[in-house]
């Protein structure tokens, strides 16, 4: 059941109240992606700070994507279970081309 009805809102406009739920909306996704974004740290392997995506160390844990969730305690929790690797270092990392336990990995 939506929490947003518009027989009980204040508008008069069935329009109006879908535009202002879709920008409700927006706003909440965008909030969830800037959380991400400040959850970001260096890369585990080489230490960069540029093009940083997030690696499920254990895939049988992972339960979806990062930025799918609408919470930001879900998003903590997803994060827990990943390491943070630039773009170079991750694909290295699914192509075997580097070892899946660095040894600056602490815990």
């Amino acid at each position: 059941m939506c929490p947003f009805s518009f027989e009980k809102s204040s508008y008069t406009d069935i329009d109006k109240y879908k535009e202002q739920i879709k920008k409700s909306r927006e706003r909440e996704k965008q909030k969830i992606k800037d959380y991400i974004e400040l959850k970001k740290k260096p890369c585990l392997f080489c230490g960069s700070i540029n093009q940083i995506e997030f690696h499920h160390f254990n895939p049988i844990e992972k339960e979806k994507t990062v930025s799918s969730y609408k919470t930001f305690k879900k998003v903590d929790d997803e994060l827990a279970k990943c390491w943070c690797l630039c773009y170079e270092c991750h694909s290295k990392l699914h192509r075997r081309m580097c070892d899946p336990l660095p040894i600056c990995y602490e815990e």
